[in-house]
């Protein structure tokens, strides 16, 4: 009877336990009254309530699939509550390990929904735990815990990866050797989805040991895709110490000032404030007490700037922080204290100042005169350290050249408020001679120092005299000749341009042999390292010239006078044998083109056949610099520009009435001479032909040309998007940077990083492309089609991941007109469940197909209209269709299959009397060669589509004679332009293209799990034009 009277006593406590978390679920606004009530029931028997509540959490998490997110979300926060109360209450942790304890066998569970319910109680409750209990049964548990934790890292949901992430960082020490962080390190950089690397950052202690391993997982997610990572590796990076993040940085080799700046320029608002919140809150005021330029100085001082820019952007948000706090805030210039960060601070309060309505900059601006004086003392102090400056004082001599870089910068600032149109002669003068001394000193270390920013404030200072400019410009090159030791050698001047070239390539053998006798003993080493000495010094000042010229030219406009020091420069440079210099001298060149319209048909051809060179292995050489010029000037001035007028001479009848007419005699000989030498010195004849212009460029896109396949990948990418080809090669450009794409697609699998950005650039150009007009649309459809053939005459597998990624790009809901018309529909009926899991707020939008979206649509009427004008994967189907009935091959065959059941959507409202053509001429072709599945699998999708399309069938019925001979005309012009696009392409190399393997090289048991894959499921009504159906969406886990 006791018994009894015990269990119903338990019984009834239990249900109590359950109601009172049936309450919370319904409303949180109960929790403070529910967890007074199971305290009270603990009080009894803290055991007992421990019990029951893991009965009831257990009971709730059999029913996990049944409660919304927001009931759970209370039912966790209630629990963590509970869980402290308990322990402050009866000094005892023993009701959170005994959940713990009781969930625990459930961590491997069938439904996602159950083992996201496990790790959520893991990752809420070990927060509640006593830590410093270190008895051996305790630290067991433990143990336990982190390998079920670390199991659940790597499980196929990505909410239970994210919640098991939070859950074993508790576990980890961050050091290297600790597998817990290597694990974590390891899912930073590989894991797909964005939420468990947010949490694997959120979970990042600021301790030193920490920084060791997470340094360049936290660096690297600063660029993730994802903005919400970025903005949480800021928030991380943040929580260290500014000297720890510099002394790593310096010891791996990572720019920090670029990282930030790039932090600051970000497209994501939320990414932005996190890294603002970083440099401002944590490192300025945290570890500098507000001390900008000391904050400045510890990432300049002691460097070389390589570039300005994002030093000046990091001044400009220092500024903007210290104005904030302090409104009066000013950055004045401290003539006894020059140091790198005062000046950048001072740059930006004056760029500041200048532009806002109301501010004195005169106040910060020191006087032309003064400015003169302190750049005079900079200069000395870079170019003559133990000279005594006489102005002003530098903090420290060693950074003169980045203080000088700076204050020649500050010219564009005195530029925009017209001091300079302004200054005396006198002041004027000084500034010139001053930048002309500047532009004759050769560092040793990086011979462009000082040259852009000088040569652009000389042109500001020469606004309106431009021959101040040229004077000063030519008066430097000229030193800088009279400084080279070969001309002085053969007393050469500047415009013996050819023998420069040709004494540079024999003094180049003669330093060949002398290292020759030297290593054969027969001559000493100092005969050699004299010669070598002297080249290399001359390497370095005629690189400094190319790069004035470089720097003039590129501060220049239209039409603007170049003096002939320049060409002669441009011309000795294109003549020696230095690849550096060399490829200076091409860019000048191109400049020069841009500049002057007249020149390019003079020097196009010689930019030609340096781009037709042999591509060394360097990122920049002479042919990848050439193609980027000519892809520069084809911008400029299109295609046409370079095509030959026709002469009336030249055409077969003239040439045979003018032979009819003429007798052959020694007068008629010279005036023949005298025709051909005008025609000479016509500019027509040295024009290279659009046609002769773009087929070279096309062959660097074929095989045997890898090191040039990027960069006129990219260049025709550019000229496809601003129109400058002919509309007729468009698709046979796009069909090679298609089968490209394919190529990197493959080797993207072996971690090649050239490969995986050349994916992401080619599928971004074609996504943006594709949607941006049908035209372009169109033309992606047809050279998609002479790709896929092209691949599928090399790997299956890969025309398939071809073929589904044409299909994409050509699917008339892509389109841009088409998007905008209702944006949120199109939104809906094009999205697809990728690697990312459906989060809570996007479950259902995501489960509506493109039926629900389209009908759901206010503008469903405008949309169907719209999509059944536009659709083109009836044309594709075709091409497809085509490929069956005239490729033998039965793999190919199945491939096509493969992409008319799994691809396709149509829109049309229009009868499609030729896809039909298409399908009968297809079914014969398969019934010839005896393909019965292939035929039977046909016949099933011709059967569906027509009872779609109940007007095909009667369109099938009435076509007539002459119809019928019209769509057999059809048939074989198509037929005819296959073979000639697909025999373009593979004699242009493309059948052999190395970077796709072949397919006896492909997994056979891949290319049957493509070939053979079960048609996914559809809607009844898929082929129904009304429905615009999609796939469904299918459980992943």
């Amino acid at each position: 009877m006791g018994s009894h009277t015990r269990n119903a006593a338990s019984i009834e406590q239990l249900e109590v336990v359950g109601r009172v978390f049936q309450q919370v679920h319904q409303s949180g606004a109960h929790a403070p009254r529910c967890k007074k009530e199971l305290l009270k029931l603990g009080k009894s028997s803290a055991t007992q309530l421990a019990q029951d509540v893991s009965q009831v959490i257990l009971l709730i998490l059999r029913q996990a699939n049944q409660i919304t997110a927001d009931a759970m979300r209370r039912h966790y926060a209630f629990l963590v509550e509970l869980c402290k109360s308990f322990r402050e209450a009866f000094d005892s942790d023993e009701l959170a390990i005994a959940i713990l304890k009781a969930v625990a066998p459930f961590h491997n569970a069938m439904d996602k929904a159950v083992r996201l319910a496990v790790v959520w109680t893991f990752e809420a409750l070990l927060k509640t735990v006593d830590q410093t209990n270190a008895s051996e049964e305790r630290q067991d548990f433990y143990q336990d815990v982190a390998e079920l934790l670390k199991q659940r890292v790597h499980d196929k949901c990505p909410q239970v990866r994210a919640k098991a992430v939070t859950g074993v960082a508790a576990f980890q020490t961050g050091k290297k050797d600790c597998d817990v962080t290597q694990q974590l390190i390891s899912l930073l950089c590989t894991d797909t989805n964005a939420d468990v690397r947010k949490q694997i950052l959120h979970a990042i202690a600021p301790r030193k040991e920490f920084l060791e391993g997470y340094f360049h997982g936290m660096v690297r997610c600063t660029r993730d895709v994802v903005a919400r990572v970025r903005a949480e590796a800021w928030d991380a990076l943040g929580r260290f110490p500014w000297r720890y993040l510099t002394a790593y940085a310096n010891a791996k080799n990572v720019k920090l000032p670029e990282m930030l700046a790039s932090g600051l320029e970000d497209a994501n608002a939320s990414a932005v404030i996190a890294c603002r919140a970083a440099l401002t809150n944590s490192w300025v005021r945290r570890d500098f007490k507000d001390d900008c330029e000391e904050f400045l100085n510890s990432i300049a001082c002691g460097f070389v700037l390589p570039s300005l820019e994002p030093y000046e952007r990091i001044s400009e948000e220092l500024l903007k922080y210290a104005q904030k706090r302090k409104a009066a805030t000013h950055f004045a210039l401290n003539l006894t204290d020059i140091n790198t960060g005062g000046l950048l601070m001072w740059k930006a309060d004056c760029r500041v100042s200048c532009d806002t309505e109301g501010e004195d900059e005169t106040q910060l601006l020191p006087p032309l005169a003064q400015f003169s004086a302190i750049l005079q003392d900079s200069v000395y102090a870079y170019a003559r350290p133990e000279a005594e400056p006489k102005t002003v004082k530098f903090r420290n001599v060693e950074d003169a050249d980045n203080m000088l870089r700076i204050l020649l910068s500050v010219f564009a600032i005195y530029d925009d408020n017209a001091y300079l149109a302004h200054a005396d002669n006198t002041t004027r003068a000084a500034l010139l001679r001053l930048i002309n001394f500047i532009l004759k000193v050769v560092p040793d270390e990086d011979p462009s120092l000082f040259v852009d920013v000088a040569v652009c404030a000389l042109k500001s200072l020469s606004a309106r005299t431009p021959e101040e400019a040229t004077k000063t410009v030519t008066s430097a090159l000229d030193s800088l000749f009279r400084s080279l030791k070969l001309p002085q050698r053969y007393a050469l001047g500047f415009d013996d341009v050819e023998a420069i070239g040709r004494k540079s390539r024999e003094r180049q053998q003669e330093l060949l042999k002398r290292k020759v006798l030297w290593r054969s003993g027969e001559s000493s080493e100092e005969h050699y390292t004299e010669l070598k000495e002297e080249m290399d010094r001359d390497e370095k000042f005629l690189l400094r010239m190319q790069l004035i010229v470089l720097a003039f030219l590129s501060h220049s406009q239209r039409g603007d006078t170049i003096p002939m020091f320049c060409y002669h420069i441009i011309q000795m440079g294109r003549h020696l044998d230095n690849e550096k210099v060399r490829v200076a001298a091409t860019q000048s060149l191109c400049l020069q083109c841009l500049i002057n319209p007249d020149s390019v048909h003079t020097f196009m051809p010689l930019i030609l056949a340096d781009a037709q060179e042999n591509a060394s292995g360097s990122d920049m050489g002479l042919p990848i610099a050439a193609i980027g010029v000519i892809f520069d000037l084809i911008m400029e001035y299109g295609l046409r520009f370079f095509d030959t007028a026709k002469r009336l001479a030249h055409t077969g009848e003239s040439v045979g009435a003018s032979a009819a007419a003429v007798v052959y005699n020694t007068e008629n000989e010279v005036e023949a001479r005298l025709n051909h030498e005008r025609e000479l010195a016509e500019e027509d004849i040295h024009k290279v032909g659009s046609r002769r212009l773009l087929i070279t460029l096309q062959s660097f896109l074929q095989p045997g040309n890898e090191l040039k396949h990027d960069v006129t990948a990219s260049g025709l990418c550019k000229l496809l998007s601003c129109n400058r080809l002919p509309s007729d090669a468009v698709p046979h450009v796009i069909s090679m940077l298609l089968v490209h794409y394919t190529g990197a697609l493959v080797s993207k699998k072996d971690n090649n990083v050239k490969a995986a950005y050349m994916v992401d650039y080619l599928g971004t150009f074609f996504r943006s492309y594709a949607a941006s007009h049908p035209k372009r649309q169109e033309q992606l459809c047809e050279g998609g089609l002479t790709a896929f053939r092209v691949v599928l005459e090399r790997n299956t597998v890969m025309a398939m991941k071809l073929l589904e990624f044409v299909a994409r790009l050509v699917d008339a809901y892509t389109l841009t007109l088409i998007r905008d018309i209702d944006p949120q529909a199109a939104k809906r009926a094009t999205r697809e469940a990728t690697e990312e899991m459906l989060g809570a707020d996007e479950d259902a939008s995501r489960r509506s197909s493109r039926i629900n979206a389209t009908r759901s649509s206010m503008q469903s009427g405008r949309l169907l209209r719209e999509l059944s004008r536009y659709s083109l994967h009836e044309r594709l189907s075709e091409g497809l269709l085509l490929e069956m009935a005239h490729n033998d091959l039965a793999e190919s065959c199945a491939v096509c299959m493969g992409g008319l059941e799994k691809c396709m959507y149509y829109y049309s409202r229009e009868t499609q009397p030729f896809l039909l053509h298409c399908i009968t001429e297809a079914l014969a072709a398969l019934n010839e060669r005896g393909a019965q599945a292939l035929h039977e699998r046909l016949v099933v999708w011709q059967s569906e589509l027509l009872q779609r399309y109940p007007s095909m069938i009667s369109a099938e019925q009435q076509v007539g004679d002459a119809e019928a001979e019209e769509l057999k005309r059809r048939w074989e012009c198509a037929a005819q332009a296959r073979t000639k696009h697909l025999d373009a392409m593979l004699e242009a190399g493309f059948g052999g293209f190395t970077s796709i393997p072949p397919q006896l090289t492909a997994a056979v048991s891949g290319v049957k799990t493509e070939v053979t894959e079960v048609k996914r499921e559809r809607d009844s009504d898929y082929f129904d034009v009304e429905s615009i159906v999609g796939s469904r969406r299918r459980t992943r886990y």
